[in-house]
């Protein structure tokens, strides 16, 4: 005689397999969510103080401070930057690369290496290249003869964030060019070969063949480029900690002052929930556009 087992048990197992995941998820994702929404309806003013509730002025606040409007736009700029500088050197490079046949592996692993630094490291290594006193980059003008051109790249309120931007785009190209590759790989080459034949050049090539059949993968790394944008926290922190002048100053590293510098724990919560919106808007207005493309 064969003995059922309780259903209870067969109930019961999904949610031991399950239970562990949905306990770290709620731990350091739903939990920090939640709080952060609780704070931004509060006047806190450091860890230890006490919070009332003032509702949305918090919101009301940020909206009439001058500084958050740069911030704001500067965030846009860096953002265009980086998918123009880090998404572009990667269509170019795996153009220039995905022909070769014997040095591939070669440059495939170079150009990535920088992927693999930490932000930090990177943001370290390009201060001191562009240090004007002892920096490689003025050293390198001036061995060339353009002495003339060597300017303050990090303390220059016209050009840090675009100095800072090449920076971050450096660390981030190697994963664009990669995913570029494996499009280029998927182009049917009888197109290249029926371009020849009607006379096509390797400029209408690009453009007529190449770009046509890379625009899936074009839609995701736009798609890639913009969030990594937004993670730029580490690289500026390095580098300028948003200065000179608020110059190169993003959400992100205007939150970190808003929460630990000036000790305004309730306006960083609602700068968070402004960041956690835009990101938001932008993805969904991305997915739209992509969807439309197809």
């Amino acid at each position: 005689m064969v003995r059922k087992r309780p259903a209870r048990d067969g109930v019961l197992a999904p949610f031991l397999f399950i239970g562990p995941a949905l306990l770290i998820y709620g731990a350091f994702s739903l939990y920090p969510t939640i709080d952060t929404l609780r704070l931004a309806l509060t006047d806190a003013k450091g860890l230890n103080s006490a919070a009332n509730f003032v509702g949305v002025e918090n919101f009301v606040s940020l909206a009439s401070d001058a500084t958050i409007l740069r911030v704001l736009l500067q965030t846009a700029q860096w953002l265009v930057l980086h998918v123009l500088l880090a998404g572009g050197a990667g269509l170019a490079l795996a153009v220039a690369i995905a022909r070769l046949t014997r040095t591939h592996v070669f440059y495939r692993t170079a150009y990535f290496l920088p992927h693999v630094v930490s932000l930090a490291v990177v943001g370290v290594i390009w201060a001191k290249i562009y240090d004007p006193y002892f920096g490689l980059l003025n050293a390198a003008l001036d061995a060339v003869g353009l002495g003339w051109f060597k300017l303050g790249w990090l303390s220059d309120p016209a050009l840090v964030i675009f100095s800072v931007n090449i920076a971050s785009s450096w660390q981030g190209f190697g994963i664009y060019m990669l995913l570029f590759i494996a499009g280029l790989q998927n182009i049917d080459t009888a197109l290249y070969e029926a371009a020849e034949i009607d006379g096509a050049g390797p400029w209408q090539k690009f453009v007529h063949v190449t770009l046509p059949g890379l625009r899936e993968v074009m839609t995701f790394v736009v798609s890639l480029a913009l969030i990594n944008g937004l993670k730029g926290f580490a690289t500026i922190w390095v580098m300028t900690q948003g200065g000179p002048f608020y110059r190169s100053e993003i959400l992100t590293t205007y939150i970190v002052k808003l929460a630990f510098q000036f000790q305004e724990h309730g306006r960083a919560a609602a700068l968070c929930v402004v960041l956690s919106l835009i990101a938001m808007s932008i993805t969904i207005a991305f997915n739209r556009w992509r969807e439309k493309l197809r």
